[in-house]
């Protein structure tokens, strides 16, 4: 693999650690709430082209209470 993709998959991967960890230092301040974290979630999972078209709101709202939510404010 080209060593320039690698280093930018893993630039990713810190990146979505960092972002991940602020998420929740700033629940945990108080500053975000989890509702406020869901609602965001959702309006980018809703906006996700995976399958050609924008994601339908069950599509979107299953995408963040599985997968999304989880990452940004661990396990329910």
């Amino acid at each position: 693999m080209n060593e320039a993709l690698i280093a930018h998959q893993e630039r990713g991967s810190i990146d979505a650690l960092v972002l991940r960890a602020l998420v929740r230092k700033l629940v945990a301040k108080g500053l975000l709430s989890e509702d406020d974290v869901r609602a965001l979630l959702f309006d980018v999972a809703k906006r996700m082209n995976e399958v050609g078209s924008e994601q339908t709101d069950l599509e979107a709202r299953n995408m963040v209470n599985e997968d999304l939510a989880p990452a940004f404010l661990g396990p329910s």
